[in-house]
């Protein structure tokens, strides 16, 4: 598999998940110029999160069939294994390949190029965390992740019809929970609240968010809190206290113990090193 991803990308990733030994899910970042790939398919699943300064241009070609979109840090594509295709872009950026283990039931899942998908995202984003962590949690959270991922594609974008309603439903509702965290992260999110915004009971919800990414709502909440704290203290503009409150802490001491949970070193540290 990594020679014929290497040889679309025209370039070896930057960033694996090799070393770490997941199963069933390989993460990998790529920085890609602007020019064109040859025809090529996927012997995986294979999900990309696009990593661009400013929007570009995309054309896609497959089957003689032409696909143009602009390329956004929102959009999401899913290739489904064996897929012949080829894509152009007018502009140079980044891109984030999950590649996935689906079996005989990936067969039915259909492609979709530079679409907008907050699940899809939001899963993307958090094992992308996990790769660059420099103390990634254990193997059974990234592949969790993964079997959320495969689990969400296959319902939404598959044509199993068998459970399909409701599971296309259960993830929308899912993804609006993630907007708004995502959205509000400097805020006080009570359960109750994350509910109401996916318009379903709090037992339901903390049963279905955990069914969708692998972990309770407050435990995604914290990682999501502790990803954009690394990412303003290597910015070095802010106090810890200013990073802290920005990300929801009123209580310095609350987000450092948090942090170095999740990191395994202090806030401070942490920004001396980067």
């Amino acid at each position: 598999m990594a020679d014929s991803i290497t040889s679309v990308a025209g370039t070896l990733p930057w960033r694996t998940s090799f070393g770490l030994n997941w199963s069933g899910v390989e993460v990998r970042r790529y920085s890609l110029p602007a020019g064109e790939t040859k025809e090529h398919s996927y012997p995986r699943l294979a999900v990309f999160l696009s990593h661009v300064e400013r929007p570009v241009n995309g054309e896609l070609r497959v089957g003689g069939r032409k696909v143009r979109a602009q390329i956004g840090n929102e959009t999401v594509s899913i290739a489904p294994p064996g897929l012949p295709l080829s894509s152009s872009w007018d502009g140079a950026g980044e891109v984030t390949a999950i590649f996935l283990k689906t079996g005989p039931e990936g067969d039915g899942i259909l492609p979709q190029y530079w679409i907008q998908d907050p699940l899809i995202h939001a899963i993307g984003t958090a094992l992308e965390a996990e790769l660059a962590s420099p103390c990634p949690g254990p193997r059974s959270y990234a592949e969790s992740l993964g079997a959320a991922l495969v689990a969400h594609i296959l319902a939404k974008y598959s044509n199993r019809a068998s459970g399909r309603t409701d599971s296309v439903r259960h993830t929308t509702q899912i993804g609006r929970s993630l907007e708004f965290i995502s959205d509000h992260l400097g805020s006080d999110l009570p359960l109750g609240e994350l509910a109401a915004v996916a318009n379903m009971s709090k037992y339901h919800f903390a049963k279905s968010f955990r069914q969708a990414m692998g972990i309770a709502p407050h435990q995604y909440l914290v990682k999501l809190r502790v990803e954009k704290a690394r990412k303003l203290l290597a910015q070095n503009t802010m106090s810890v206290e200013e990073v802290a409150r920005s990300v929801g802490y009123a209580d310095k001491g609350h987000f450092a113990a948090q942090f170095r949970k999740i990191v395994g070193i202090s806030p401070n540290q942490y920004r001396s090193h980067v």
